[in-house]
């Protein structure tokens, strides 16, 4: 049987749940949308994580889901979380778990009486049939005049081979974490097994944040190419707006931001300031470069970007402190080559030769890639973004096809739309995108 509707969403975060939001705000009806995802709409990747350790690495006037009422979250936080760890001098660190809780509440007031359809799959593939767009899941398709792909981050996969002949299906799946996002793995951790850690950025430190309140006590290795994790959130504001020269070039872009930024550390709240400052206006310059220019300035600068934008809750730092002056935690300089599963431990070979033998390794490189998005490209429906990691889109969220034209009726929100418009991961510019994209949608249903 076919089903179909007017829009689909596909996906069930943040993203695709502030998508329906905002839809419902401009007057579109529930009954003319159907969702598709696996989980519970709101929580995605991020939200849906059991582990009370895991916390928003934003202070709480930051996730602005309507641009005219910035601080509802914080109202909304103030009135219903009890959390006595949440408040801290650069702000309230709320538990992720709280937000996803949030999203469902903001969806029930939207929603009213209306009933919304949620289709409890996985979209395989994404086709053109004559007016129709096809989303076929599993055995079954469904017929959608329009299509917002609202995906959110690709669940991580592991950066490098993974050899798991030498062990049991049982020990495969207890010692190698893959996607260590839902924090449902920590509940099987002993406090006397040594950790390896894959990455050094966010996810590790709430690995990290994890494993101190559940009181670990053995070794915690961190695989990373650089000894340095990224500062935590100091008390900043937007003072002033910076005067950003002429003619950009990517390295015009490094040097003025160099000598922008303080000589104080970056985790003063002077340097913080400063970096905010410079922040609002960069994608509108990434978007002026060329998809040659965009490489060049990831490939580059890429990794001091990603240190120092995603900055931490300071709960989360201080558990990563704690072990240091114990000693448990140190850093491995390198990347990992090989992870090889055996029947009671797990080694990672490191490109420097070197090898780590623990209990249990845990993926937090963040890499991921989206199955529905490549095969959008492999079937020419869509072309890849300048950094090869999603599809491309236009300043209107529209997907282009290979002859670089937009469709009309497939669109793409959130985290996926980096490569084309610059920095999207914060829930403000994600929610900042839905709220322009059904304005448009709602422009659109009018005209016809």
């Amino acid at each position: 049987m076919v089903h179909t509707n007017n829009i689909a969403i596909v996906g069930d975060g943040f993203a695709a749940a502030v998508m329906v939001v905002h839809l419902l705000r401009q007057g579109i009806p529930a009954a003319s949308l159907s969702v598709f995802g696996t989980g519970e709409l709101g929580r995605g990747n991020a939200y849906q994580t059991s582990s009370p350790a895991y916390r928003l690495n934003v202070r709480e006037d930051l996730p602005t889901i309507f641009t005219e009422d910035p601080l509802h979250f914080a109202r909304w936080a103030e009135r219903t979380i009890k959390d006595s760890q949440a408040k801290n001098e650069a702000g309230f660190f709320y538990r992720r778990n709280d937000f996803g809780l949030y999203m469902q509440a903001l969806l029930v007031a939207e929603l009213g009486p209306q009933k919304l359809k949620q289709i409890h799959a996985r979209v395989d593939r994404l086709r053109r049939d004559k007016e129709y767009w096809v989303l076929e899941y599993g055995h079954e398709s469904f017929n959608a005049k329009n299509v917002i792909l609202a995906t959110g981050n690709a669940s991580p996969r592991w950066p490098c081979p993974v050899d798991t002949e030498g062990a049991s299906p049982g020990d495969i799946s207890a010692r190698l974490i893959e996607n260590p996002w839902p924090g449902d793995h920590l509940k099987h951790i002993a406090p006397d097994e040594d950790i390896i850690l894959l990455g050094g950025g966010l996810t590790a430190l709430d690995a990290i944040n994890a494993l101190a309140e559940q009181g670990h006590r053995a070794r915690i290795d961190v695989i990373s190419p650089r000894a340095i994790f990224p500062p935590a959130q100091a008390p900043w504001q937007r003072r002033t707006q910076p005067n950003w020269p002429d003619q950009l070039t990517p390295a015009r872009l490094v040097r003025f931001m160099r000598h922008y930024l303080p000589s104080a550390p970056p985790q003063s709240s002077e340097w913080q300031c400063a970096w905010e400052e410079l922040r609002p206006d960069l994608n509108q310059i990434w978007r002026g470069f060329t998809d040659h220019q965009r490489r060049i300035l990831m490939k580059r600068f890429g990794w001091l970007w990603n240190l120092y934008r995603f900055r931490a809750g300071p709960q989360t730092i201080a558990a990563f402190e704690a072990f240091k002056v114990t000693g448990q935690i140190q850093f491995v300089l390198g990347r990992a080559k090989r992870v090889i599963a055996m029947s009671s431990k797990v080694k990672v070979v490191l490109n420097t030769g070197l090898e780590i033998l623990g209990d249990r390794v845990i993926n937090c490189t963040g890499v991921g890639s989206d199955r529905l998005l490549n095969r959008l490209i492999a079937d020419h429906c869509a072309i890849p973004d300048a950094l090869a990691k999603a599809v491309a889109v236009d300043t209107q969220f529209r997907v282009l096809k290979p002859d670089q034209q937009p469709w009309n009726d497939v669109w793409m929100i959130g985290p996926a739309t980096m490569g084309s418009l610059g920095d999207v991961v914060a829930a403000s510019a994600i929610a900042k995108q839905a709220e322009q994209l059904a304005r448009q949608i709602k422009l659109q249903t009018l005209h016809h």
